[in-house]
């Protein structure tokens, strides 16, 4: 009998018997890529209607979906008094269609400082 109690005391240790070591779960960690593609995917949504005005205008039937815009560059202006300046550069890919294959790559060049503005449309 003694052995018996002596084993379910040593497996209960074993396990580490739910005593004073409360189970807690790690809390979900984000990823520094995941941060980076949320932070991407931000930018692109607030440059969206400045894009979809500059393509409209320069290929009134194409169209493009933000899942495949790239985001080729984020370059700091220091001119003036604002550090906030920047030159972004995007890729889209256009289609004309939801079944027909890509019309090509359209590279746009924003200019962001208190206002956006399009600098440069290629493609």
């Amino acid at each position: 009998m003694r052995q018996l109690l002596v084993a379910t005391a040593f497996a209960i240790w074993l396990t580490g018997g739910g005593i004073g070591t409360p189970y807690t779960e790690a809390a979900p960690q984000t990823s520094t890529k995941q941060k980076h593609t949320d932070f991407y995917d931000a930018f692109l949504m607030l440059l969206n209607p400045y894009a979809d005005k500059a393509i409209r205008t320069k290929y009134p039937d194409r169209s493009y979906s933000l899942w495949n815009a790239d985001i080729l560059g984020v370059k700091r202006v220091s001119s003036g008094f604002s550090n906030y300046d920047f030159i972004v550069k995007v890729q889209y890919d256009t289609f004309t269609g939801p079944h027909n294959p890509p019309e090509g790559s359209v590279v746009i060049t924003f200019s962001v400082k208190d206002e956006v503005k399009v600098l440069r449309i290629e493609g």
